[in-house]
């Protein structure tokens, strides 16, 4: 029997995931909590095999909370459960260390396949969330020949680096030393270099030139 821990600061959405699991011999939910600060306290003290989280919550946050896990339970399971099915949140949980993404919508059809791959070491990524993924690297044509990171300088590259992998721009600050503000501007440059408008432009850029590999599944 595994273990689970449920993450999200709205009491039904826990409610109703405990529901779906009431009767599933295989899964049993020891610990819930509202916050990732709540979840990372009660994972000290309860034993956890798999954890279902949602990335928008207040304080730390969802993304920070999958790092913070992964770094201190590298054995335990994560799969996001979200209402976001935008490429760009799928991309950021899933470099960040999750090994599920499903979005809520999906749960009642979804959420036990993806429990099962996981508690098998695979990873799982419901229809819609590959879909969303494959769009993105498709969406716009890209330069097979030319890194796109040879119209970057030195300082804006290493901002890239961080951006296409998740990190906030207060994360990307703090490992850079530099001001927010700064690390704003450099991302309007390399927005505006690359013809980007959003971070999942970036991701998708990054994917198709093989600076970064899509997640498995």
């Amino acid at each position: 029997m595994m273990n689970l821990m449920i993450i999200d600061d709205h009491l039904l959405i826990r409610a109703g995931i405990k529901l779906l699991l009431k009767n599933a011999r295989e899964y049993r939910v020891t610990a819930e909590a509202g916050s990732a600060e709540e979840a990372l306290a009660l994972l000290r003290e309860t034993p956890v095999d798999l954890v279902i989280l949602d990335i928008s919550m207040p304080g730390m946050g969802g993304l920070a909370a999958i790092r913070a896990i992964g770094a201190q339970y590298p054995t335990v399971k994560i799969l996001v459960l979200s209402m976001h099915e935008d490429e760009e949140y799928i991309y950021k949980a899933m470099q960040s260390g999750a090994m599920g993404y499903l979005p809520k919508t999906s749960a009642d059809d979804e959420l036990f396949d993806a429990l099962h791959a996981l508690a098998e070491g695979r990873r799982y990524l419901s229809p819609n969330a590959q879909q969303s993924l494959l769009a993105a690297m498709f969406s716009r044509p890209g330069d097979a020949e030319e890194d796109p990171r040879a119209r970057l300088t030195e300082r804006e590259k290493e901002v890239f680096d961080r951006l296409i992998r998740g990190y906030t721009v207060t994360e990307t600050a703090e490992q850079l030393h530099l001001s927010g503000k700064t690390v704003d501007t450099h991302k309007t440059h390399i927005y505006e270099k690359l013809g980007c408008s959003r971070r999942s432009d970036l991701v998708a850029l990054a994917i198709r030139h093989g600076l970064l590999q899509t997640p498995g599944v």
